[in-house]
């Protein structure tokens, strides 16, 4: 089966003013309803607002959890079966405390979203959307990211590895065994964002950034260059000191922290994934750390495998059902679903509300979470 995976940026901003024709398709015209209001999400928010922005590691109970996640869930329901089973998850500094409200936020079974097509599209118009979610599981973030590291990698014999993931809200990372995971590893820490903030303060005492958010100054962070008071400024040099000194003072304390000597000489190989890892400055210093006594690798497209992992546990639990299996990575930069490829496409956009399967009552499979079924998560 082949994984396909859709992404935007995590981002959102209350639409003002005109927006018709504003985008070459849906996925880069996201304009959302909560209430009564409208949001532009994503690439749009980017283009369009003046500050778009999000709440990094939101609750389930916050307005960006749901507008994102409506956001997400509009680019995939033409592209899988319906009632489909989904998984999600957090990083571990926040698991224990949002899972519970995010198996509630799931449970409503039931979602309709407001959404305009008259960004794209000459002869749109104001439209609804509807899926409906018969499983669900809420699971660690680096769970996730190891699932979908064994899925992607091709070494069949892959087992005691460590996986990191440098993420813009949090860093995690752990240790996995041919048994599982090893929990005492576990760990979740400052992301990117960090070495950002840091970038930030320094740029201030030069330059006006013409008060931009944490997430625009992300994306100069990512191009190497900023462009402010109509000057191009090089970030390069700068971006390579503060990842520099996010390394030493952030993550090689958490691996002295984490691992033990034993752990280092069972370990195979040391995994990075995440957005993070596409720094080459970050994963040169892990490599000149561990060089002389663990390989450390890059994963093939890091910024995907946990929502790959997701869709992988979300096949479990829909009892192999693939073609209804979602996997939902709602990250603090970028929000990232996979779904499986289908021989024929879902033409269904938005779907139309079954009268029959509405008028029925819900069966006990539709209504308990996963987790009541099957608590064993499969590495």
């Amino acid at each position: 089966m082949k994984v396909s995976t859709t992404s935007f940026p995590s981002v959102f901003e209350t639409a003002f003013g005109n927006t018709e024709n504003s985008s070459k398709d849906l996925l880069n015209g996201l304009k959302i309803k909560k209430d009564d209001t409208w949001y532009l999400v994503g690439n749009l928010a980017k283009r369009g607002g003046i500050n778009p922005g999000r709440v990094t590691n939101a609750s389930p109970q916050e307005e960006d959890y749901e507008i994102l996640f409506k956001a997400a869930m509009l680019n995939t329901i033409d592209k899988v079966q319906q009632p489909l089973s989904i998984t999600m998850g957090f990083p571990f500094s926040t698991y224990n405390i949002y899972k519970a409200a995010a198996e509630q936020f799931l449970s409503k079974r039931h979602f309709l979203i407001d959404y305009d097509t008259q960004t794209f599209n000459n002869k749109g118009s104001f439209k609804k959307g509807m899926f409906d979610i018969e499983r669900y599981e809420v699971i660690p973030e680096i769970v996730a990211g190891i699932i979908g590291l064994k899925k992607t990698v091709n070494e069949p014999n892959l087992d005691n590895f460590i996986a990191v993931s440098f993420g813009f809200g949090t860093i995690e990372g752990g240790m996995a065994t041919g048994d599982g995971l090893i929990h005492r590893t576990c760990f979740s820490s400052h992301g990117i964002r960090y070495a950002i903030g840091n970038l930030t303060r320094e740029l201030n005492q030069k330059h006006y950034l013409e008060m931009k958010n944490e997430h625009q100054v992300d994306d100069a962070f990512m191009k190497g260059s900023i462009f402010t008071n109509r000057k191009r400024i090089d970030l390069k040099e700068m971006r390579k000191a503060v990842l520099l000194q996010y390394y030493k003072e952030v993550v090689s304390p958490l691996m002295r922290k984490y691992f033990t000597d034993l752990d280092f000489e069972n370990c195979e190989k040391i995994y990075l994934m995440g957005g993070g890892a596409h720094y080459k400055e970050l994963t040169d210093a892990f490599v000149e750390e561990f060089k002389d006594f663990i390989p450390v690798e890059v994963a093939p497209e890091p910024e995907k495998l946990i929502s790959i992992g997701y869709l992988y546990n979300s096949l479990r639990i829909s009892d192999n059902k693939a073609q209804r299996s979602v996997g939902l990575d709602l990250g603090n930069a970028t929000s990232v679903i996979s779904y499986f490829e289908q021989d024929k496409p879902v033409t269904t956009t938005p779907p139309p509300i079954p009268g029959a399967e509405a008028a029925a009552p819900a069966s006990p499979a539709s209504t308990i979470p996963a987790k009541e079924k099957d608590i064993t998560i499969k590495l």
